[in-house]
């Protein structure tokens, strides 16, 4: 197999999955008497033929940027953070009580930094218990952190229904950011600055593994721990720092939703970007910059599946049907493609494929 092919297979192996889940999505559709062509077509018209679509695109690709931002540094080191939801939630509600409580007090740009920070505090809190019981004790932090996201689901609704309500409206929810004073718009568009954010946030992560010693450090982690153990890295402070870390951008993640779109933090609010985010990462070939058009290429989805169900009755959970099915087919297209080219299993590093299997990577970290 050529050089040029073989860099051209991850590439096909991604468009492969999307394909596949797209084709296999469109067959359940159809199976429940829904016109899949005419949704998909529906899709692409309003999301893509519209200024209010490429709009709201861009709305929604700020916080995917964030998360999957995270979630290159955690899955480079092979640390697995399952608890992305709950990070992005107890982030979102701390800058959903921060913002409004300093409003008035002191200037709106000081707010709206002081405000993100708490997020991203909020979120980095959230990953610290899993953090301490990896690097203890040894725990697998896909337990610990599913189960901080159950808490924080929990928590966060019981916050905003009882200690953290607004007690001049019914519906349970902090109080409301005026319009004014949430994050600006970049000039000359409708998409708030939240969005530079993200792309910054991801350009930074490449940068990170790209030309700094720490980003080296992590990525020999996730690619050999014990290798890394013998050249006298601290193992447990790398793992425990690409936990945090991921934590505090996913926080930051909530925090834009709520400073840039939202305005609030509403009980039983989980938009659930944690799925997507794994799903998006891993299409990318945990390469950062291939992030950027897989996420706004996710947020197309996410609008097309809200279209889709007030136009076409389509269930709102297809789009999380969707990132299912494209994790399980490029699942199935990296064993295709590792047993057809077994030579690429020596190049995995450099091509940015998967790292460790969970239970494999935990075992050699701890």
């Amino acid at each position: 197999m050529s050089g040029a092919a073989a860099r051209l297979a991850p590439v096909l192996s991604s468009l492969a999955a999307i394909a596949g889940a797209l084709l296999v999505g469109g067959l359940f559709l159809e199976a429940r008497g829904k016109d899949a062509v005419g949704g998909y077509r529906l899709m692409v018209e309003r999301g893509l033929g519209s200024s209010f679509g490429l709009t709201e695109i861009a709305i929604k690709a700020a916080p995917l940027l964030l998360v999957g931002a995270g979630l290159l540094i955690a899955l480079k080191a092979g640390v697995w953070n399952i608890g992305v939801d709950g990070q992005f939630l107890i982030g979102a509600l701390a800058a959903g009580v921060v913002a409004p409580g300093l409003s008035g007090t002191l200037p709106n740009a000081a707010v709206l930094l002081l405000a993100a920070l708490g997020g991203a505090v909020g979120g980095l809190a959230w990953a610290t218990i899993p953090a301490l019981l990896r690097v203890r004790f040894g725990l697998n932090e896909i337990i610990t952190t599913l189960v901080m996201t159950s808490v924080a689901i929990n928590l966060s609704a019981w916050l905003v229904k009882g200690p953290l309500k607004d007690p001049d409206v019914v519906p349970p929810q902090t109080r409301l950011l005026a319009k004014a004073e949430r994050v600006p718009d970049i000039p000359g568009t409708e998409v708030h600055a939240g969005l530079i954010a993200g792309l910054v946030a991801v350009a930074g992560v490449a940068v990170l593994f790209g030309a700094t010693v720490p980003g080296f450090r992590l990525w020999v982690l996730g690619q050999n721990p014990r290798a890394a153990r013998h050249a006298g890295m601290d193992v447990g402070r790398l793992t425990a720092g690409a936990l945090l870390a991921s934590g505090a951008l996913a926080g930051l993640a909530g925090a834009n939703d709520v400073l840039g779109v939202r305005g609030l933090f509403q009980a039983n609010w989980n938009p659930g970007y944690g799925l997507a985010g794994f799903a998006l990462v891993y299409l990318a070939r945990l390469r950062p910059l291939v992030v950027i058009p897989v996420a706004f290429f996710f947020s197309f989805l996410l609008l097309g599946g809200d279209l889709m169900s007030r136009a076409r009755d389509v269930p709102t959970q297809f789009v999380e049907v969707l990132e299912g099915l494209m994790l399980v087919f490029f699942a199935v297209a990296v064993a295709l493609e590792r047993g057809r080219w077994p030579h690429r299993r020596r190049s995995a590093a450099v091509e940015g494929s998967p790292g460790p299997l969970p239970a494999q990577a935990s075992g050699e970290a701890a």
